[in-house]
């Protein structure tokens, strides 16, 4: 497991080794015999040693159109930093960082780039004039922050919504292909949403599965009933959606977007918690039935707020986060009311869900950091200019790239590299050509996300090495009756769940072998 720093991620044991890999080939190249720049072998190699070296995990933010995906980065960076108006650069690819002062860099579609002022406190500007270009003639915005707490430690990446063309451009799709992981944000769960993530993998890259995707439920405020609490039909809704995308997201987590945003952010004043005590003097039946729709409650002239407040509270809060917080306010959600404006943002923020996705981030993929960052890496060095050449070409080229390309070979040979060829296992679960049952879906699953052996085993975080040794075996010796007899279509991915097993046994045997001793 990788520890943050301020500055990222400490390079771990997978990182440190692709690294070397590069740093030598780099070093055995012959000045000028190799090229420079991109589309070179020298240029291919620099990308990847200097992706290393950045220590941050690239997190990508994708979905369908208006799935909520800008609403979520706003949360998570903890500021409004992200367009979310749909006639804003929502079409564009953002990419929010950690900088030594707030500035926007564009890149244009032409290969031009030029750097423009941030939105006051941050961020891409409200005014897409002030870009300097048409959105359509950007290709991508790089956002540097100095305020934000989670840059320190990854690169979050907004990217357009799939229908904005039949699909994702090739800037949009390069993105996600430079990208560690993936939050898939859903409005609501829909067949479309397997449709859009078996595109996304196949046009994005293999590596898109649930070995690296997790799921959001954007607006579980819109499953609920009236005002009423949505969260236990959220949970069974986002239970039932991923075991339907089983194979494609480790899990799903729902959120209220909007409200995460306000709370996890620093728009919200002593004057809106005003006008929301403006709103705890209403009968509560009568707030009821004006909350009942932004609609009603946008035109609902016989409240004690004028039209500016109440759609400032909907631009906050929406109608849910409004109720909410009335009811945080008078106690009327069982609890003793709540004073001041920070007390009710922190209500707001555990009630919204942001902290569960933010510890599944932090499980899902900050613990993978190292094999996450690792993979990304090794799938950088397929790039075409790494082939090795013909026999025409300078031998000393020739034979550098051919080293490393064994080097490679052996390197994927890490249990925690094996995991990425089980990928493919789980793309075929989730389109159903590979069919399982349930215990043996589940074994795969866990041993393709799992963060350590104990994660891949479906054992406790402290289980003792010997355990763990135990328990590869016993699992290496059912995956090789499966790789023996089972259908076609299961036993290359058998073989693979059995090597990884049986080097799990064996690495595990090895550390019981020296604590005992």
């Amino acid at each position: 497991m990788n520890a943050a720093s301020t500055s990222g991620h400490r390079q771990g044991e997978l990182c440190t080794a692709v690294a070397r890999l590069v740093g030598t080939a780099l070093a055995a190249l012959p000045p000028g015999a190799a090229g420079s720049g991109p589309g070179s072998v020298v240029g291919a190699l620099e990308a990847v040693r200097d992706r290393l070296a950045e220590g941050r995990l690239r997190i990508a933010v994708g979905g369908r159109m208006n799935a909520g995906k800008s609403t979520l980065v706003n949360a998570l960076l903890g500021q409004r930093l992200a367009a979310t108006d749909a006639t804003e650069c929502t079409t564009v690819v953002a990419w929010f960082r950690r900088g030594v002062q707030n500035k926007v860099r564009v890149r244009r579609l032409d290969g031009r780039a030029y750097d423009v002022p941030a939105h006051p406190g941050g961020g891409i500007p409200r005014d897409p004039g002030r870009l300097g270009s048409p959105p359509e003639e950007i290709a991508e915005l790089f956002v540097d922050i100095t305020s934000s707490e989670l840059t320190r430690r990854h690169i979050l990446i907004d990217t357009p919504g799939m229908d904005t063309l039949s699909g994702l451009d090739d800037v949009a799709l390069r993105a996600l292909a430079q990208a560690d992981a993936l939050l898939y944000v859903m409005p609501h769960p829909g067949a479309g949403d397997a449709e859009a993530l078996q595109s996304l993998r196949r046009q994005a890259g293999p590596r898109m599965t649930a070995m690296n995707v997790l799921g959001v439920l954007s607006r579980i405020d819109e499953l609920g009933t009236g005002t009423g609490p949505p969260w236990p039909r959220a949970r069974r809704v986002a239970a039932t959606y991923a075991t339907r995308l089983t194979g494609m997201v480790s899990h799903i987590v729902p959120v209220v977007g909007l409200l995460a945003q306000t709370a996890g952010g620093d728009e919200f004043t002593e004057d809106d918690t005003a006008l929301l005590r403006r709103l705890t003097e209403v009968p509560r039946e009568s707030l009821e039935e004006a909350l009942y729709s932004p609609e009603e409650f946008a035109e609902w002239a016989d409240g004690p707020l004028d039209k500016a407040g109440r759609l400032r509270l909907l631009d906050l809060l929406g109608t849910y986060g409004t109720a909410l917080a009335v009811d945080l306010l008078t106690g009327a959600d069982g609890g003793p009311a709540v004073r001041g404006t920070g007390a009710l943002l922190d209500r707001l923020r555990a009630a919204s869900g942001l902290d569960a996705l933010v510890r599944e981030i932090q499980v899902r993929f900050v613990s993978a950091a190292d094999r996450l960052r690792a993979a990304s890496a090794l799938q950088a060095l397929d790039d075409p200019a790494l082939a090795v050449p013909g026999a025409t070409a300078d031998p000393a080229v020739r034979d550098t790239l051919a080293a490393l390309r064994s080097d490679v070979a052996a390197l994927r040979r890490h249990p925690l590299l094996r995991q990425t060829e089980l990928g493919s296992a789980l793309a075929e679960l989730a389109s159903g050509t590979l069919s399982l049952g349930d215990a043996d879906t589940a074994a795969l699953v866990a041993l393709a996300t799992g963060t350590d052996a104990a994660a891949c085993l479906r054992l406790p975080p402290d289980a003792p090495a010997h355990d763990i040794a135990r328990t590869a075996a016993q699992a290496a010796a059912g995956w090789r009756v499966r790789e023996a007899s089972g259908p076609r279509p299961l036993r290359r991915h058998a073989r693979t769940a059995r090597e990884l097993c049986e080097e799990f046994h064996f690495r595990s045997a090895e550390r019981a072998g020296h604590q005992s001793g």
